[in-house]
């Protein structure tokens, strides 16, 4: 199990590097049908892609998700934790007097 961390600990953020600077620094554009497609892939000089290629390159830049569920989870958080923060800081103690006349501590003296 060590090892496996020891080996997912360096794995894990070169591929993030790689498919970050797959994504950032190979930037282009193709002329399909008179429609611009712009992508991003390492490629070396001229090329084309097949008319699948260009309809899954269509499909994964337009992919759209809805964020409702996160949203909803993000806002019951936030409410509990604002629950949690308005509980006040301060507490009140009531006093109560006692009755009788003798107190056994000795009234504040400054100096």
């Amino acid at each position: 199990m060590e090892k496996l961390r020891n080996i997912l600990k360096w794995f894990l953020p070169l591929l993030f590097i790689a498919y970050l600077g797959g994504i950032t620094l190979f930037t282009h554009s193709h002329v399909v049908n008179g429609v611009i497609i712009v992508h991003s892939h390492p490629f070396k000089g001229e090329h084309s892609h097949t008319e699948a290629q260009v309809e899954t390159i269509f499909f994964l830049s337009s992919f759209v998700a809805s964020s409702l569920p996160a949203i909803l989870f993000a806002a019951s958080a936030f409410l509990i934790l604002l629950r949690v923060l308005s509980v006040p800081a301060v507490e009140h103690v009531k006093y109560v007097r006692v009755r009788c006349g003798i107190s056994l501590r000795a009234p504040p003296v400054v100096h």
